[in-house]
């Protein structure tokens, strides 16, 4: 046990460079929000169930700009000497209790105050806007939570709105209460446990279009079109497709992992959330009919890869933003053709070749400032690590792998070294080497291929040198493809030089492509 433990700690595909922890296990939320008619003040009480790790205090991230007003413990006060046990410290509740590892406890905290971010408020003449912005943590800036993705718990919402808005949140729609003066109450759930960043809120006055069904074959799931009213008509044009999105999506990946989907136009930061259940997109797109239905797709994606299946560490958003954009490009090969998906591919690549952050490995435990984890390493050069795989082990292989990825680690996290051991089963070998060349070193293969011609032996010989910089490191490419004049060979290349010797070559090849199925991330020049 000692051995595997220390293994596992050694593995740089298993490496954890976040520096937030999770103390004890969030088990569920309970969120109630009331935002005010006037102003961006709101009101909030989160009761949280928690597993507890040891009898250390729970610690709760909270923004420094709310007033806790009142902490329970187990629906008590937590006192001593008839005075309330908790301390607000440096943006957390730290909150003392009597119990032991292995207990639950539920914590109660009242709170309000005003926003600085997470929670976006805007106010017109007649109407409020209030959407969630959590990722990737600043879910605490709106609500006291364990803000990190490897705790995953389920969610319950409670959100009063004004006259005349409507609520969107994770979940199913339980029911709506009628309030004095015209306000109502939201009440949503979702029992499949997700990470913080995706339990969200919107409040709008929207005008909401039911789509047909989509999933059916399985089982079917509601899909909606969540717009500002303004924006109704413009706002459906990228999801004329979105049923037969999940249809492709659930056919290769197995059963979508939620009971409903709505697409909904927002305040969001980001061109797309992929928030479990409500997807929120950017106003200035959607609202104009703008945004594409890759980003429908994408997103649509990440319910299965970074919803349902989430990394451990936010080191590894590989894991879910490079299967989301691998899976958009496979859509549209699968709707618009082989053409399109190669296009697409072929645009990933430029925009790696061309990215300063390409002098970076994808797992790259240097890196501090979340928010520039959103950069080509994640997104194109995670998808095409993506399609290397697939070009080496074959579709059935992959789409098996991915499916048992899923299946396996639903609900829960997972690292870049589990995503490899199933890989490597799915394959029926060992593929870490893969893996470890591909996230934990930086830049990608640029290929010299020098060609010699024996006429009288009908050979044709192919010195193939790795010349990008030795701190980029050397590749292995099994299998990589050669065109001669069109016929395509195929040779073992790996290390900084390989001889490659193609015999019974009819004559000596005008043109020699390196990679012609562009399966591989790599440059190549032939002399």
């Amino acid at each position: 046990m000692l051995l595997t433990l220390m293994l596992a700690l050694q593995d740089p595909l298993a490496a954890r460079p976040d520096t937030l922890r999770p103390h004890h296990h969030a088990l569920h939320y309970d969120i109630t929000i009331a935002v005010s008619d006037t102003g961006n003040h709101f009101a909030g009480e989160v009761t949280t169930t928690w597993k507890l790790a040891s009898a250390d205090p729970v610690e709760v991230a909270l923004d420094t700009v709310y007033r806790v007003v009142r902490v329970l413990v187990d629906g008590k006060e937590n006192s001593r000497l008839h005075r309330t046990e908790f301390a607000v410290e440096n943006g957390l509740v730290v909150i003392p209790h009597g119990k032991r590892a292995g207990d639950t406890l539920q914590t109660r905290i009242r709170y309000h105050g005003y926003p600085r971010e997470g929670l976006v408020i805007r106010r017109t003449a007649d109407a409020v806007t209030v959407f969630a912005d959590n990722w990737p943590d600043r879910a605490h800036l709106w609500f006291p939570s364990q803000d990190h993705p490897d705790d995953k718990a389920t969610v319950t919402f409670h959100i009063e709105a004004p006259p005349g808005h409507r609520v969107i949140a994770n979940g199913t729609l339980l029911k709506v209460d009628s309030l004095p003066g015209g306000r109502t109450q939201w009440h949503y759930q979702l029992d499949r446990p997700v990470s913080t960043y995706n339990m969200v809120l919107g409040i709008a006055k929207f005008a909401v279009t039911p789509l047909p069904p989509a999933g059916c074959a399985i089982k079917c799931i509601p899909l909606s079109v969540w717009a500002l009213a303004a924006d109704s008509a413009t706002a459906q044009i990228p999801f004329r497709r979105a049923g037969d999105i999940i249809d492709y999506l659930q056919g290769q990946l197995g059963p979508f992992p939620y009971p409903s989907l709505a697409h909904v136009e927002s305040s969001t930061i980001f061109g797309g959330m992929e928030n479990a259940t409500a997807i929120f997109y950017d106003q200035r797109a959607m609202g104009t009919g703008r945004m594409s239905e890759e980003t429908v797709a994408h997103e649509t994606a990440h319910q299965w890869f970074g919803d349902a299946v989430t990394e451990s560490d936010w080191h590894h958003l590989w894991l879910s933003e490079g299967f989301a954009t691998f899976l958009a490009a496979e859509w549209c090969g699968h709707a618009d053709g082989d053409s399109a998906m190669r296009a697409d591919f072929a645009k990933m690549r430029a925009t790696v070749i061309a990215s300063p952050v390409t002098e970076r490995p994808i797992i790259d435990p240097a890196a501090t400032d979340l928010m520039k984890l959103l950069n080509s390493n994640n997104y194109p050069k995670g998808a095409l690590v993506l399609r290397a795989l697939q070009g080496m082990i074959g579709d059935s292989a992959l789409w098996r792998g991915l499916r048992t990825y899923q299946s396996r680690f639903r609900d829960g996290n997972a690292l870049s070294s589990d995503f490899a051991g199933v890989m490597s089963d799915a394959a029926g070998r060992d593929l870490t080497w893969f893996f470890r060349e591909w996230l934990t070193q930086p830049g990608y293969p640029q290929l010299e291929v020098t060609k010699a011609y024996d006429g009288r032996a009908k050979r044709l010989t192919l010195t193939v040198r790795e010349t990008q910089k030795p701190e980029w490191g050397t590749w292995t490419l099994p299998q990589l493809g050669f065109a001669l004049d069109g016929e395509v060979r195929h040779a073992d290349v790996a290390g900084r030089s390989t001889t490659v010797v193609f015999e019974n070559v009819a004559h000596d090849p005008a043109a020699v492509t390196v990679d012609p199925d562009a399966q591989w991330l790599l440059t190549a020049t032939v002399r």
